[in-house]
């Protein structure tokens, strides 16, 4: 295709933005146990994030208060969520809706630099989300990447259109957005903003081969204060709560050298640049044997850039290339692969749809001479593929199921029977015990978290609190073998659980209550 301008090329028409955002908000309500449509999300990680942004609108500080190691933005977008719903995950589903928009929104402008797409096209972009949040790597929805790849996406197209399509470095304002997405980005969880070292070295290799030495000031400051909008804010919140210390060991310390990984190969590198290099290729590799779709589409969108015209093929494989293995390097760190590590990639997942969209065309214009069959057939086939990629989610088990149907809620209907309750979640993650039972929690350390065995204070609290009788109940998991003097155990829960791998499993849980 000829090179569109920038308004030409990727601007959506009101059309396409409506469809855009109703396929994006139909994928993540049918699939993401966050929605109206789910009883419960009974995801740990999910759950210590919400009791976290819970307690931030009743004053309590992360970290100081309640204790995660995840960064601090992530808390804030969940306290926001609690804002509209403190009881349920209605919040939480609102801010998915939200950023599967944008994701869906930008991979299409990401495809239309490419291509020309024709009207009946527009339906490719109900796929994507389809297939992007039917993955394992979702879970049951909320994670840290999912919220994260759609900031990516921004910046994606951003690098796309300056170096690629326009042949010039980014604009003030594109600079300005992407040093604010960094930002984001870096207080959610700062392995994600790789993607940015490698748009940078693009950037400048581009400016010294061009010679654009003075565009570079302005693009440098303007950064920097779109990375400083977000990042002052932050610090004056724990610096007025007198709780920078405490923001440094959770976030930066311990996810530094304590984090623990429970998926770790067998495989070591001695030579530090060997290291560097393969560490990121093996976690790849394991990611794609333990989940062959999300492999086969990393792998789609290797290929895909093929497909886009000569004269960008080059600047577009060199773009994708560089910030892609930037983006490896800082999220594969060790040669371990926890489930949801590769779902931050899903960003470069739109570039699959320039072939597709390549297709349609030509096969629309080999049916020329019945364009509505042609538009009807393409239709059905869609949305054929798209109902089985949202039945294959394994979250669909939950749809339409009463609270009870979940051991978590059926057992703090016990617990709420106790008014303003201290509750403890005993050698495991929270899974959904504090929000059930409508409760915060009155200990710093109020779940287990896998920050490594050389992180104590969790034990060493939990083991004295319960010894002075500190909480009213305690929940710990069916098969951990407790024998506490002064708690007896008064309920045994078990159900289904359908966990990051989609094995159908049962899992239990045991109630004890001061005596």
């Amino acid at each position: 295709m000829e090179s569109n301008s920038l308004e030409d090329g990727s601007k959506l028409t009101r059309f396409e933005l409506v469809f855009l955002i109703a396929a994006a908000t139909v994928t993540i309500t049918l699939v993401s146990a966050c929605s109206p449509l789910y009883p419960f999300n009974p995801w740990e990680d999910v759950n210590v994030f919400f009791v976290v942004g819970r307690g931030i609108i009743h004053g309590l500080v992360p970290y100081r208060d309640l204790f995660d190691h995840k960064g601090p933005v992530l808390h804030f977008i969940y306290a926001f969520a609690a804002l509209i719903s403190e009881k349920t995950f209605t919040g939480v589903w609102i801010v998915e809706c939200i950023a599967a928009s944008v994701f869906a929104v930008y991979s299409w402008k990401i495809a239309k630099l490419f291509t020309v797409p024709s009207k009946i096209s527009i339906i490719l972009s109900a796929v994507l989300p389809g297939v992007t949040y039917t993955f394992l790597m979702f879970n049951f929805g909320g994670n840290a990447e999912e919220l994260c790849f759609p900031f990516l996406s921004i910046a994606f197209y951003t690098g796309l259109r300056s170096l690629v399509i326009r042949k010039s470095l980014p604009s003030k304002a594109e600079t300005l957005l992407c040093g604010i997405i960094t930002g984001v980005l870096f207080w959610i969880k700062f392995t994600f903003t790789g993607f940015f070292l490698g748009f940078i070295i693009c950037i400048l290799v581009f400016a010294i081969k061009h010679k654009k030495f003075k565009n570079l000031w302005s693009l440098i400051w303007r950064f920097t204060l779109g990375f400083f909008l977000i990042s002052l804010p932050v610090i004056a919140y724990f610096l007025a709560s007198k709780s920078l210390g405490y923001l440094w060991e959770s976030y930066f310390y311990n996810n530094i050298f304590l984090y623990l990984d429970s998926a770790q190969t067998e495989v070591s590198f001695d030579l530090p640049v060997i290291k560097y290099i393969c560490i990121p290729i093996v976690c790849l590799i394991k990611a794609s044997m333990l989940y062959p779709s999300w492999g086969v589409t990393f792998l789609l969108s290797l290929i895909a850039p093929a497909f886009a015209d000569k004269k960008q093929r080059s600047s577009l494989y060199l773009f994708f290339s560089v910030t892609l293995i930037f983006t490896c390097a800082f999220v594969f760190t060790k040669v371990s692969v926890l489930f949801y590590y590769g779902y931050i990639l899903s960003y470069c997942f739109a570039l699959i749809l320039i072939p597709l969209i390549k297709c349609i065309n030509k096969l629309e214009n080999a049916c020329k001479k019945q364009p509505k069959l042609f538009q009807s057939i393409s239709a059905v086939i869609v949305l054929a593929i798209y109902v089985l990629l949202i039945a294959s989610s394994k979250n669909l088990y939950l749809i339409f199921k009463p609270r009870s149907f979940l051991t978590q809620c059926r057992i703090a209907d016990t617990i709420k029977q106790t008014e303003n309750a201290k509750l403890l979640v005993y050698d495991e993650i929270d899974s959904g015990f504090f929000t059930a039972s409508e409760l915060l929690p009155k200990n710093r350390f109020f779940c287990y978290l896998n920050i490594g065995e050389d992180f104590t204070e969790i034990a060493e609290e939990h083991n004295r609190l319960i010894a002075e009788g500190f909480f009213d109940y305690i929940v710990t998991t069916y098969n951990c073998e407790c024998d506490w003097d002064n708690y007896k155990l008064i309920q045994t829960e078990t159900g289904q659980y359908n966990d990051q791998y989609g094995n159908k499993l049962t899992e239990g849980y045991k109630l004890y209550k001061k005596c």
